[in-house]
């Protein structure tokens, strides 16, 4: 198949901590990707695997990504920022296709962008005679792409307590971006306090129960923790020791 760039990229929803939507008997890897838009980190790979019985066709597409204060996104058509090898693949079963995606984009990018990779599943024609119904499914990778220079920063900007459905209070903290580089809250470590109470929420933690945590570049997001609150707790601090990743 004849490599292309691609003019719409990704045109899935996914989870606010970009889980990806398929099948068990299907894997994607990584299902967040951290790329520059120059250098060596402007190149990456995404494969999938095909576990099941049955030959899987795949589609490659991204759209543009943005997320407001409360995590919602909102998807817009991408320009030809990538290069996307194979744009199209048949997988056998029991293959791992690799997907080669590169950033084509300015190299001189003024500030992050965020965008979702969607891997869709194309229908396929039954044999004569046959009638089975398939389940179409599709798996989506977050990729940010930084400047190639820059650090970002996290500000925290409020605190706040929210009561669940289930009756659970857990602290919410507001942070924001001030600079032009994205920042990912899972590199952090927060810790919540009222009073003589406290608990730590560590970096490991927070990716495994919340997710990467995205705050793109001067936008502000606000985070429920997965903190019970004591009932003598009305109000709460909060300390962020933010240690970004070297690129």
């Amino acid at each position: 198949m004849r490599s292309l760039r691609c003019l719409a990229l990704v045109g899935v929803v996914i989870a606010a901590a970009f889980t990806p939507v398929g099948a068990a008997a299907t894997s994607v890897s990584p299902i967040q990707v951290e790329m520059a838009s120059a250098g060596s980190a402007s190149r990456t790979q995404v494969k999938v695997t095909n576990s099941g019985q049955t030959p899987l066709a795949l589609e490659a597409s991204v759209k543009r990504m943005d997320l407001d204060e409360g995590g919602n996104q909102t998807l817009s058509r991408a320009g030809d920022e990538f290069l996307i090898f194979p744009p199209q693949a048949m997988v056998a079963p029991g293959v791992t296709q690799v997907f080669r995606v590169e950033w084509v984009g300015a190299p001189d990018l003024p500030e992050s962008q965020s965008f979702l990779l969607s891997l869709s599943q194309i229908p396929l024609k039954n044999a004569r005679g046959q009638s089975t119904v398939q389940v179409i499914m599709s798996m989506g990778v977050l990729v940010n792409v930084a400047p190639f220079k820059g650090v970002p920063q996290v500000r925290l900007v409020g605190t706040g307590v929210e009561v669940a459905k289930t009756g659970k209070r857990q602290p919410t903290i507001t942070v924001e971006n001030p600079t032009r580089v994205h920042a990912l809250l899972k590199e952090a470590t927060i810790r919540v306090s009222s009073g003589s109470w406290s608990q730590t929420l560590s970096s490991t933690d927070f990716s495994q129960m919340v997710g990467a945590g995205l705050v793109q570049p001067g936008k502000r997001r606000r985070f429920t923790l997965p903190i019970e609150l004591p009932p003598s707790v009305r109000s709460v601090q909060a300390d962020i020791d933010y240690r970004p990743k070297q690129p």
